[in-house]
């Protein structure tokens, strides 16, 4: 009687600490049963307690899919990531192939991510702007031929090009001038600045105004 009393004692146990670690984050069956036995359960009091969980639908991994999905949708993740999310969390993978990907979700939250990057990278040039369009989009789980269709709407208008132009402009002055000054700063300016991809002409426009340089002689 002794013995049986201290096993419930210590399934309640392990009962209690399931429940506390569901309270804050979403476990599946198999990362519930990891959990489990690394606070001490054995085969037996593991296939109790999540047999308690689910009859109290403390476990689900239905739910727990369902609650992945509301959060991807608030934040705006592609169907990549969802998958990967689910994956992460050891849900059953039986259940995860049956989740389908929604084309018309995916051009709809592909597009209010593309709003949130724009904002995101806004002091970058055009080039660089649909470079890192292109690689957060993949990153947030949207697939290739979405992510080029996002990235061609992107661009900079061309006083918005000259206005991050400038902002690079001066932080390579800033760094190339405490070795380098006169034409050869100029030089080094110019191949950096195009290598990111921004257009001679418009480098040239702001070479010509004085202020860019603060007081520094260049020949």
């Amino acid at each position: 009687m002794k013995k049986k009393k201290e096993t419930i004692s210590k399934i309640d146990t392990l009962f209690v600490k399931a429940q506390r670690k569901l309270e804050t984050s979403n476990y599946s069956i198999k990362k519930m049963k990891d959990y489990l036995k690394k606070n001490g359960g054995d085969k037996k009091e593991i296939d109790e307690v999540i047999s308690k969980l689910k009859k109290y639908l403390f476990l689900d991994e239905d739910e727990v899919i369902k609650n992945i999905i509301s959060f991807a949708d608030s934040k705006h993740y592609g169907y990549n990531k969802i998958i990967s999310m689910l994956i992460q969390r050891e849900i059953d993978p039986k259940k995860i192939s049956k989740i389908e990907k929604d084309e018309t979700r995916e051009l709809r939250e592909s597009k209010e991510m593309l709003k949130r990057l724009i904002k995101r990278y806004k002091n970058k040039n055009t080039a660089n702007l649909k470079r890192n369009v292109f690689s957060a989009l993949i990153r947030y789980g949207f697939d290739e031929n979405i992510a080029s269709l996002r990235t061609e709407e992107v661009y900079n208008s061309p006083q918005k090009e000259i206005d991050v132009l400038k902002l690079d402009y001066k932080k390579a002055i800033s760094s190339f001038s405490r070795k380098l000054n006169g034409s050869s700063l100029k030089v080094k300016i110019r191949d950096s600045l195009l290598s990111k991809g921004y257009k001679l002409n418009d480098i040239r426009k702001v070479e010509e105004n004085n202020n860019i340089w603060n007081g520094l002689k260049i020949s």
